[in-house]
């Protein structure tokens, strides 16, 4: 069964907000049977709404819309949609009282902009929304099912998990799968030259995508059929081979993050982690602590940018940072050690680095990173030469020095 995405909004197309909704409901809807085709965006006009609905119901068996649905007078999705389905508004006295409650709630007084908010198109059915004033709209006719729900994120959940989801769980029997396998260290064009005979001979119905991001490449293996445990065997097959051919490049299975695959080998393991940072200021502190129950493996780590604060917090000499410079393996192995004695922690990690856009020199230009990770016996360091904006090399350095620790936690270098 075929989804269309629709997304309403002038502030999406000016790069004002992000679109969130159309990720997430493609992640929710494919376990379901239901393969989204295509997404749109589309500014908040009636004639632009309508359009985009007429195609899209033309092309899918499920519409879902998000956006245009406030008060305020540049929310025309309501009107646009009673144009579509010749029609008028009707007044839900359900949708009203719910309304009512969150007025309540917070102790404020109905107005007239938000008693219409009640009001949906007469041939529609209300989808009740318990998180905000805006109730969900569900259209079925013969051209197909279209849903229309508020933009806000946490609203949107709310109606396709109450409301939505339930009713269409049972109305595909198409089976749509994937499986992923997170890879690290390898460009995307290496892995596909790597694993050639295998996408020459995949079963019918499975294809092989790549998803790169900074020094890792997810591989995705997808399954399209009738029968689930065909579909699910075929992917799990062809997937195991990919893992078997790339070998220890394999970070985890699954949309894992590397924060998250740290934390696992960490607690397996009962041992820890701190870090010393310079050119990435806290990022990769900010990508460890981004996992629930991080404190179980991580203590703390420092931010020590300049000559002093590499002196005085982690005991640099002053010598090597004038006679090396910051940006350099001699710095580098000195602060990964001292970090990790000073957090008493299993391993230690360090990362010194010209992040740009100034700062470079012709023996150090923009993007050279020294990153160093040891443990109680020994350490390893390497320098990398990045290529990218300021906040993409500050990123891209935090993720290949968390790749660094997980070798050193495998024993892999």
């Amino acid at each position: 069964m075929k989804v269309e995405i629709i997304t309403i909004g002038d502030e999406i197309l000016i790069g004002q907000i992000v679109d969130t909704n159309s990720a997430w409901l493609g992640a929710q809807l494919s376990p379901l049977g239901w393969e989204v085709i295509r997404i749109t965006t589309i500014p908040d006009t009636i004639e632009a709404i309508t359009d985009a609905v007429d195609l899209a119901l033309n092309r899918a068996d499920l519409v879902l819309m998000t956006g245009g649905l406030g008060p305020t007078k540049d929310d025309v999705t309501k009107m646009a949609l009673c144009q579509y389905y010749n029609c008028d508004l009707r007044f839900d006295e359900e949708s009203f009282e719910n309304i009512k409650a969150i007025f309540s709630h917070y102790k404020r007084e109905i107005s007239e902009t938000n008693r219409q908010q009640a009001e949906i198109p007469a041939v529609s059915e209300a989808l009740p929304n318990r998180l905000g004033t805006a109730p969900g709209m569900w259209f079925q006719n013969e051209k197909g099912i279209l849903v229309s729900m508020p933009g806000i994120p946490y609203e949107m959940k709310c109606i396709m998990e109450d409301g939505v989801f339930p009713r269409i769980a049972s109305m595909s029997d198409y089976v749509f799968e994937y499986k992923t396998t997170v890879v690290s260290g390898i460009p995307e064009s290496i892995i596909s030259e790597r694993i050639t005979d295998i996408e020459t001979n995949l079963p019918e119905g499975v294809k092989v995508a790549y998803l790169p991001h900074y020094n890792l490449v997810r591989v995705r293996v997808t399954g399209r059929g009738f029968d689930r445990n065909s579909v699910l065997k075929d992917i799990d097959d062809v997937s195991k081979g990919i893992q078997k051919i790339l070998g220890d490049a394999v970070v985890t299975e699954g949309d894992e993050k590397i924060q998250e695959t740290i934390g696992k080998l960490l607690k397996a393991r009962n041992e820890t982690a701190s870090f010393a940072e310079s050119c990435t200021g806290g990022y990769v502190a900010h990508l460890i602590t981004s996992v629930p129950g991080s404190s179980a493996y991580f203590p703390g780590s420092v931010v020590t940018y300049s000559y002093e604060n590499k002196t005085e917090v982690l005991g640099v000499t002053p010598d090597s940072l004038w006679s090396y410079g910051a940006v350099s393996q001699e710095v580098v192995e000195k602060m990964c050690t001292a970090v990790r004695i000073n957090n008493n922690t299993d391993y230690g990690v360090a990362i010194s680095g010209i992040a740009g856009p100034g700062g470079g020199t012709d023996d150090k230009p923009v993007g050279t990173v020294w990153m160093a990770v040891c443990d109680k016996e020994s350490v390893y360091s390497k320098v990398y030469h990045l290529r990218g904006d300021r906040q993409q090399n500050i990123e891209r350095s935090g993720h290949l020095a968390l790749e660094l620790l997980r070798k050193r936690i495998l024993n892999l270098i």
